[in-house]
C-alpha cells in the first residue's frame, strides 16, 4: 500500500465510508480501522441520500479525488482507499488505477455498484460491459498495480468471483441502511442477513480461508445489530457509512465508531470471563480448569489445522465424541458438516455398506445405489466411534482409504476417492487388540498419528465445581426448575465419588438430583443413593473429639488442627486423589479416610 499501514489483519474490522475530512477524522479517533472514500458520503453530508451515488448528478471518480485530496488523504494515519466507478465506459480501468496510486490512496472498492440494480438494467450494463464483471477486473488491475482490495458484493456468485479475483476484503452489502430519516426499508430482515452473509462466507472461505469478509447495510442499523449479524454469519468486520456519517457532529460520529469498535472488546472480555470461569475449553464444551484437561484442549489446538488422523481414547463417558468435534470446529473444515458413524451401532454386516456406499443389487435388498459415509465426508471429517468394533476385513479396507484416498462401493471395482480427515474414537484398549489379534497394527500406526486420551473425571474431581456450575443451570432451565446452586453437602458427595461413568454420570446424576429438590438447592439428600466409592470407615476408626471434650482430648486440639491443614494440603497437592495422598503422606488409605472424615474434609 502506498503511504500507511494497513489495518486488514485486526481481528475485527471497523471501516467508516466517509466523505468528508471530519467525519475522517471523528471516525479515526472513535477506534476506525481504515476509511472508504466514496461520493455517496460526499452526497450524504450536503444533504442528499446515498443512492443518489447511482444517478448521473456528478463524475463520481473525480468527485472523490477532489474531496479526498484536500481532506482526508493528509490528514489521517489510516488507510484510505477510493471509491471507484466503472459506469463510464470511456473511463481507462488501468489509468484510473494508477491516478488513484500517484494521490496517495492505498487501495480501491467498487462503489458505486451494479449490485444495487435489478433484472432488466443489471443485464443491460452487464451487456453493454459496465457491470459487475467490469468491477472485479478492475479489482484485478488494482491488485497487480499493488494497491489494497475491498470488493462489494450481494450474491454468492459475486462473492465467488471477488474471491478469486484476489480481493483482500470482501462487503456483502444489503443494501441502503433502513434507519434514520433518509433510510429506505430494506429487502432483509435481520436473521435473513445472518444466514445470507453466513453461506456466502462459508462459500468463499472454501476458496479463499484468509479473506477477510464483512458486512454492512439494510437491516444493520446500530451496534447491537451489527454484532448479531458478525457472531451468526462469522464476519471478519463491519463497514458503516450511513450509520457512521450521518450524524452531523464529530462527538457523535467518534461515539458511534466507538460503539461499533466494541463488539470486538465485548466478545474477547466475554470470552476471557469464561474462560477464567469455566477453564480455556469451554468453548468446545470441556469445561475444566485441571492439568489433564487444560492439557487435552492444547492438543486439540495443535492438531486442529492439520491433516493428522487422530486418534481419541478414554472411558465411556468422558467426551470422546465432543473432542473429535472439537477439532473438526477449530479446523478449516469447519464449514462443513462433520460425519459421524457409530462402528459399534451398525450391524457387522451391514457396515461396510454404510461405509462405503453399494451399487444397486450388489445384495438382496439394495434396490437403489447408496453414498457411504467416506463419499459423504469428502471435504470435511469423518468420525469413527468405537473403531475397535470393526471386523478385520474392514480394517483392511479403511487401512487402503487411509494410505491413499480411495475405495469401491459394495457390488463395483470402479475406485472412488475421499479427501475426507478421518478422526477415531474408541473405549477400548487397542494395543492389547493387537496382542490378540484382533486389530491390525499397521491400523493402529496409521490410526494414532496424534493420540489424544481423556483423563476420567475421578482423575480430575477438581472440576466437578466447574461441571457442576454449568450443568445445573442448563438442567433446571430444561426441565423449568428453579433450582440454583448446589450446598457444601452435596459437593462433598460428588467429590467422593469416583465416577465410572464420568461426566455423562455426573449428568444423570445432576438432573435426578434437580428433580428430587424440593428448594432451590440441592443437598447431599437429593443425591441419594449415590454413594461415596471408598470403603466405609471401620469399627477400628479413630475417634472423634466430643463437642465440649475437656482434660486431655481438650490439650490435643491444636494439634488436631494442624494436622487437618497437614492433611488437606497434601489432598491439594493431589488433585484430591485420596490414593496418591495417602502414599504421600505414609498413611493407610483407610485411616486416611477416617481422619478425612473427622475433619471433614469430605
Amino acid at each position: 500500500m502506498a503511504t500507511r499501514s494497513a489495518s486488514v489483519d485486526r481481528d475485527f474490522l471497523v471501516v467508516a465510508a466517509i466523505g468528508t475530512g471530519m467525519t475522517a477524522r471523528a471516525a479515526a479517533q472513535g477506534g476506525a480501522d481504515m476509511l472508504l472514500a466514496l461520493h455517496a458520503g460526499r452526497l450524504r453530508v450536503m444533504g442528499a441520500p446515498s443512492i443518489s451515488c447511482m444517478l448521473p448528478v456528478a463524475n463520481n471518480n473525480r468527485a472523490v479525488q477532489t474531496f479526498a485530496r484536500a481532506e482526508i488523504l493528509d490528514r489521517v494515519d489510516l488507510p484510505v482507499y477510493f471509491g471507484a466507478c466503472v459506469f463510464d465506459p470511456s473511463e481507462d480501468l488501468d489509468a484510473l488505477v494508477a491516478e488513484a496510486r500517484r494521490e496517495g490512496f492505498d487501495g480501491i472498492c467498487n462503489f458505486p455498484t451494479a449490485v444495487h440494480f435489478d433484472g432488466a438494467m443489471r443485464q443491460n450494463l452487464e451487456y453493454v460491459g459496465v457491470g459487475f464483471s467490469r468491477e472485479v477486473e478492475l479489482m484485478r488491475r488494482a491488485r497487480a498495480a499493488g494497491m489494497g482490495t475491498c470488493g462489494y458484493v450481494r450474491r454468492r456468485a459475486e462473492a465467488v468471483m471477488m474471491a478469486d479475483a484476489g480481493v483482500d476484503i470482501l462487503c456483502v452489502n444489503f443494501g441502503w441502511n433502513a434507519g434514520g430519516v433518509a433510510g429506505v426499508p430494506s429487502r432483509y430482515s435481520l436473521d435473513e442477513a445472518c444466514e445470507h452473509a453466513r453461506q456466502v462466507f462459508a462459500a468463499v472461505r472454501r476458496r479463499r480461508p484468509r479473506i477477510k469478509c464483512t458486512v454492512e447495510g439494510g437491516p444493520i442499523t446500530t451496534p447491537e445489530e451489527a454484532q448479531q449479524v458478525a457472531e451468526a454469519s462469522r464476519a471478519d468486520g463491519y463497514i458503516g457509512g450511513s450509520t457512521i456519517d450521518r450524524i452531523p457532529l464529530e462527538t457523535a460520529v467518534a461515539e458511534t465508531t466507538s460503539a461499533y469498535k466494541s463488539v470486538a472488546h465485548l466478545q474477547q472480555r466475554i470470552h476471557s470471563l469464561k474462560s477464567e470461569w469455566l477453564g480455556d475449553g469451554h468453548e468446545f464444551g470441556l469445561i475444566g480448569r485441571s492439568a489433564a484437561i487444560s492439557s487435552v484442549v492444547q492438543m486439540i489446538r495443535k492438531v486442529a489445522d492439520s491433516e493428522l488422523s487422530v486418534l481419541i481414547t478414554g472411558e465411556n463417558g468422558t467426551g470422546k465424541e465432543l473432542v473429535a468435534r472439537a477439532i473438526h470446529a477449530a479446523s478449516r473444515r469447519r464449514d462443513q458438516r462433520m460425519v459421524a458413524v457409530n462402528c459399534a451401532a451398525i450391524p457387522r454386516d451391514l457396515l461396510e455398506s454404510e461405509l462405503f456406499g453399494h451399487e444397486a443389487g450388489a445384495f438382496t435388498g439394495a434396490v437403489k445405489a447408496r453414498v457411504g459415509r467416506f463419499e459423504q465426508a469428502n471435504n470435511t471429517t469423518l468420525l469413527l466411534d468405537e473403531i475397535g468394533d470393526l471386523a478385520l476385513p474392514l480394517q483392511a479396507k479403511l487401512l487402503r482409504v487411509l494410505e491413499d484416498g480411495s475405495f469401491e462401493r459394495l457390488g463395483t471395482n470402479t475406485p472412488r476417492r475421499t479427501n475426507a480427515r478421518i478422526l477415531c474414537a474408541s473405549n477400548q484398549p487397542l494395543r492389547r487388540m493387537v496382542a490378540d489379534g484382533s486389530f491390525r497394527e499397521d491400523l493402529l500406526y496409521r490410526l494414532n498419528a496424534v493420540e489424544i486420551t481423556l483423563p476420567p473425571l475421578r482423575d480430575r474431581i477438581e472440576d466437578i465445581p466447574l461441571l457442576v456450575r454449568q450443568l445445573l443451570p442448563q438442567i433446571a432451565a430444561e426441565m423449568s426448575l428453579r433450582v440454583r446452586q448446589m450446598d457444601a453437602s452435596a459437593y462433598r458427595a460428588l467429590m467422593r465419588h469416583t465416577w465410572p461413568g464420568n461426566v455423562r454420570e455426573l449428568r444423570n446424576v445432576i438432573e435426578r438430583a434437580v428433580i428430587m429438590c424440593d428448594g432451590d438447592a440441592v443437598t447431599a439428600r437429593d443425591l441419594s443413593p449415590l454413594e461415596p466409592s471408598e470403603p466405609a470407615p471401620d469399627s477400628g476408626a479413630e475417634p472423634a473429639v466430643a463437642d465440649g471434650a475437656t482434660g486431655a482430648a481438650a490439650a490435643t486440639e491444636p494439634a488436631l488442627m494442624s494436622e487437618r491443614e497437614w492433611i488437606m494440603a497434601a489432598l491439594q497437592r493431589n488433585r484430591f486423589r485420596r490414593g496418591d495422598t495417602a502414599r504421600e503422606l505414609g498413611l493407610a488409605r483407610k485411616t486416611l479416610y477416617n481422619k478425612m472424615r473427622r475433619y471433614d474434609l469430605l
